[in-house]
């Protein structure tokens, strides 16, 4: 537990401890007794800086201890190295509450800390929790106003339930929460304190939208084809009507052309505004709903209007995936198998054990979705804190795009786009064999891993080596004019080359089925 003082963490984590069964340590209490003297003495007789000293050894002590539940001091884990260490082995929660609650709680404990002895100790409060707030971000949120101890206990082990990966990008960070049931608490999971307008699609509004209480729901035409700058002006208007201010927050609740349209509405509406993820196709799950890019298509290409949206949570509910069309399902698995391909052998081994097994129950396996949502969703949240702006190492998670796009965009969309990338996957397999890069066996094992996942792996034949090529000369990947592709070593290692010719990817074309 951490957080600001008078947000409960003793109290919430004896009772926690008491249900675990678990001891329980206070950072504060086991220091005063190591140092035998108060955290108020060791302050006034040998200053701050030693009581720092003290958290950072007591941090160093704990951080291997199991089956323990923790309260730090309100400072412990701003401290990033006591973070790092505590996060090792456990999981890390942060009571929050309002000012005006804290200052109630610590006047009726009778507590004689010199935050009170201020004229304006709410204030005080205020301005201390705006000074923490990046460091207390970094954690999953537990709100305490208004709840019984008892009630934040449970929503800690509720917590503790679901897996949860933690996101940093430039300007702060955002947690992505994987479970079986988060639509009910999306405001409280997304943090969420202003007016809600839900955004969502004509197929998954009906089915989920009344589940998430909002203010405004605005229902989009699904499909590839409506995310237009035409779709968004629409938005903008019905925004506008319900008289959605900057305080407000837009929750993305579909797939991901609806997580791409909310995304950039919510990143250009009123100059911005919060925005929460609530993905529900695999594909957006384990790759659009992560990393902060929006966007919407233009006749010539796809994504090419666009602005990075940091979302302040990603809330991945795996129940949602019961009613997805297998269709679908299967676009996502092209994007799972690529997250393999790029910096995860063990997932991509992980797909290749199952994945054939898809229409006899593993799909319905909510543990495997897990694991392979989870692992996704780690890849790209490695490559995306490395660069969040796609300068350069992130151009990999494009692996089997720029083929694939291109095949979207001549089949004008009738081909999905996990479809597409499966296509591009091994399209991307063959050029980097031809080329020398790879082993002639790895187009074969990735071929034979998406035709087990229900995903095409040729280029219908209707569709000419030459169109193909000249939707690519649209890519936005493109770099000083030169076609981008992301090559392949091995599983879990690939590289960006420009130094491919035309005849080459002509080449590669022909061999994937194009005329």
């Amino acid at each position: 537990m951490t957080g600001f003082m008078g947000t409960g963490k003793s109290a919430v984590g004896r009772s926690l401890a008491k249900q675990l069964g678990y001891p329980f340590i206070d950072t504060d209490q086991l220091i005063e007794e190591q140092a035998g003297q108060t955290i108020a003495e060791i302050f006034n007789h040998e200053g701050e800086a030693v009581f720092r000293a003290w958290e950072r050894e007591i941090a160093q002590e704990l951080a291997s201890r199991r089956e323990t539940v923790i309260a730090t001091g309100g400072r412990l884990m701003l401290d990033p190295e006591n973070a790092r260490l505590l996060e090792t082995n456990g999981r890390v929660f942060c009571l929050t509450a309002d000012p005006a609650e804290i200052a109630k709680r610590l006047r009726s404990e009778g507590s004689k800390r010199p935050l009170l002895a201020v004229p304006n100790p709410e204030e005080r409060i205020s301005d201390l929790l705006a000074e923490r707030a990046e460091g207390y971000a970094r954690f999953p949120e537990v709100i305490t106003d208004g709840k019984s101890i008892e009630e934040i206990v449970m929503e800690i082990q509720h917590l503790m339930d679901k897996k949860i990966i933690d996101v940093k990008h430039p300007n702060g960070r955002y947690n992505v929460l994987i479970d079986s049931s988060i639509l009910a608490s999306v405001h409280e999971f997304g943090k969420i304190k202003g007016p809600l307008a839900v955004i969502t699609d004509s197929n998954v509004g009906p089915l989920y939208a009344e589940e998430i209480p909002a203010d405004l729901l605005v229902t989009i035409p699904a499909g590839e084809p409506h995310k237009t700058l035409e779709t968004v002006n629409q938005i903008y208007s019905q925004l506008l009507t319900a008289g959605l201010d900057r305080q407000g927050t837009i929750v993305a609740l579909g797939g991901g052309v609806v997580g791409d349209v909310a995304g950039f509405v919510a990143a250009t509406y009123m100059r911005g505004v919060d925005f929460v993820q609530v993905p529900t196709s695999l594909l957006a799950m384990v790759d659009a709903s992560v990393g902060g890019k929006t966007g919407v298509d233009l006749p010539e290409g796809k994504n090419l209007v666009g602005a990075f949206k940091q979302p302040q949570a990603v809330l991945i509910d795996l129940a949602t995936l019961s009613t997805l069309p297998e269709s679908e399902f299967a676009s996502g698995m092209a994007e799972v198998i690529k997250s393999g391909l790029i910096a995860d052998p063990q997932l991509f081994e992980l797909v290749e054990k199952k994945v054939n097994q898809l229409n006899n129950g593993a799909r319905a396996d909510l543990a495997w979705l897990a694991e392979i949502v989870y692992g996704s969703v780690e890849v790209k949240r490695v490559i995306v804190e490395e660069d969040p702006y796609e300068k350069g190492r992130r151009a990999v998670l494009n692996l089997g795009h720029t083929f694939g796009h291109a095949v979207e965009q001549v089949s004008e969309y009738s081909i999905r786009h996990g479809e597409g990338v499966a296509m591009g996957l091994v399209a991307a397999a063959h050029l980097s064999a031809a080329l020398g890069f790879c082993p002639v066996e790895l187009e074969t094992r990735i071929s034979e891993v998406l035709t087990s996942a229900a995903l095409p792996v040729r280029i219908p034949a209707e569709f000419k080596t030459e169109d193909i090529y000249l939707a690519m000369a649209s890519d936005k990947k493109k770099a000083a004019g030169q076609l981008r592709f992301i090559l392949l070593r091995e599983v879990g290692d690939v590289f960006v080359s420009d130094q491919v010719s035309e005849s080459q990817v002509m080449e590669t074309l022909h061999h994937c089925g194009a005329s």
